[in-house]
């Protein structure tokens, strides 16, 4: 009698473990979200790439020297790049990863196409393709009226989100100066001027 209740409770308590291991598994497993992105902008210096989403804002500090160059370049040559953003990833510890690519619009000029080419772009296709990594933070309280930079379409994407229970999304560091202007560490953020974006955060 004893050994059956013993076999009993053992199976039930393999049963409890077998159920908690399926719950832990869906409360970690990976998720997706859509996000719309409502400016880009890079800081004065060219070191911070700041993505202002309706959700989130996304601040990559893994600028590379040429896309720095190319972010703080002459607007003759930045009004005819468009930008694609993809394979957008964040992990438990809101540390968020993705993959850029840099084009020239059909409207650029030769001259343009030449001065891409000083910068770095690659030819024959004249693009410019890297890695960002960075941090997100809450959107949440900030006021984006009349700080966002209009767009004639919206662009969103799907974010990968690996969830976690312990990491808190922290607020963003973005502040609004008392002209309007948006500062990030101190430093301005101008708004990036492009042709246009792909697929973006």
């Amino acid at each position: 009698m004893e050994r059956k209740e013993f076999v009993k409770g053992a199976l039930s308590s393999f049963s409890l473990l077998a159920v908690s291991g399926c719950l832990t598994a869906k409360l970690y497993a990976p998720r997706t979200y859509d996000e719309t992105a409502l400016s880009f902008l890079v800081t004065e210096d060219g070191s911070h790439l700041v993505v202002l989403g309706e959700k989130y804002h996304y601040i990559f500090y893994d600028v590379s020297p040429l896309l720095k160059q190319i972010l703080l370049s002459p607007l003759h040559l930045r009004t005819v790049v468009v930008a694609y953003l993809a394979n957008f990833e964040v992990s438990g510890n809101n540390v968020v990863t993705g993959d850029y690519t840099l084009s020239l619009s059909d409207q650029a000029s030769n001259e343009q196409r030449n001065s891409a080419i000083d910068a770095g772009f690659v030819p024959p296709d004249v693009t410019l393709s890297g890695h960002l990594k960075g941090v997100r933070y809450s959107a949440e309280g900030f006021r984006s009226t009349g700080q966002t930079q209009e767009f004639a379409h919206r662009y969103g994407a799907t974010v990968r989100e690996q969830r976690s229970t312990t990491a808190k999304v922290l607020l963003t560091p973005v502040t609004v100066a008392a002209d309007g202007a948006l500062i990030l560490g101190g430093l301005f953020l101008l708004f990036l001027i492009l042709a246009g974006y792909g697929r973006a955060l």
